[in-house]
């Protein structure tokens, strides 16, 4: 296969509910912008509700949309110099997030967690899943601090061509001599093998091979011969989550389906436990549904 061809990113969506915990996601999308010289759409959705009828306007508060437009313009500076656009309005934030997205043409959709725990898994909320599940564009989900361009990435496989989507934005974006492939390899009623550690040294070297020809094929044999193989026996959540930790890996790439049904059940679960449980920041690559 001919070398994977370098990414071009043109335009960011980032997806903000202007609390506190979406300043990381701001100031990401903003680094961003810069770095690929690329338009920046900030989207906000004002979910509506009910204000009783009968109350007179002055005590129904500011109109939101009004008051979160204003919120950005004035609360959020750093984007000078950038081709900005605001976009603000009623509406579910999926709904909103999606459509500004895909009019758009995108090429990233950049956005925060919910709620951010140290000791266990992060809180994703209702927008994340949704994003990864159904948006065309990749989606960044930040949990770091902006610094530079990542050092470290190690792009999470389960072999498939799910991951081999991820593999080749990984590729795309960073180059190969900064990438890590990780695989979570298990065998089925493991409980009932003997020698766990046996059993790791058994498997290892064929497990290997095969991420090695997945690699090749996905991003050329150059390119394959430049990034690390991580193989390990267990469930892939935890385990790349220690990786992470150990390594100080900048960002997980992970892939997931674009189709409903049991495949987009079982793999869109190991990506979001791959999502909860990093914490460093997750690039998901959606597979369009075949």
């Amino acid at each position: 296969m001919t070398e994977a061809p370098r990414a071009t990113i043109r335009h960011v969506t980032l997806a903000t509910d202007l609390t506190a915990r979406s300043d990381r996601a701001f100031d990401r999308a903003v680094a961003l912008a810069r770095r690929w010289h690329a338009k920046l759409l900030i989207v906000h959705a004002v979910e509506e509700r009910q204000h009783p009828t009968d109350q007179p306007s002055w005590r129904r508060g500011a109109d939101p949309v009004r008051a979160a437009r204003s919120k950005l313009q004035f609360d959020y500076p750093g984007w000078e110099g950038l081709e900005t656009a605001i976009e603000v309005r009623a509406g579910d934030p999926e709904t909103v997030v999606l459509e500004a997205a895909g009019r758009e043409n995108t090429d990233l959709i950049v956005t925060g967690i919910s709620r951010e725990d140290l000791y266990g898994r992060d809180e994703l909320g209702a927008l994340v899943p949704a994003l990864a599940r159904k948006a065309l564009a990749p989606l960044l989900v930040v949990k770091k601090r902006p610094t530079a361009a990542p050092r470290r990435v190690v792009v999470a496989s389960d072999l498939t061509d799910t991951s081999h989507t991820a593999l080749h934005l990984a590729v795309g974006l960073f180059g190969p001599g900064r990438l890590t492939l990780f695989n979570a390899f298990d065998i089925p009623y493991r409980g009932l093998v003997g020698d766990r550690d046996e059993l790791e040294r058994t498997m290892r070297p064929s497990v290997i091979e095969e991420c090695r020809a997945v690699l090749v094929d996905a991003a050329g044999t150059t390119a394959a011969e430049q990034i690390e193989i991580v193989a390990e026996l267990g469930a892939p959540a935890p385990i790349l989550a220690q990786l992470v930790l150990d390594r100080d890996i900048d960002l997980v790439v992970t892939g997931t389906y674009g189709r409903s049904g049991l495949m987009d059940v079982l793999v869109g679960s190991t990506a979001m436990d791959i999502l909860a449980q990093v914490s460093c920041d997750v690039l998901v690559a959606r597979r369009k549904a075949s």
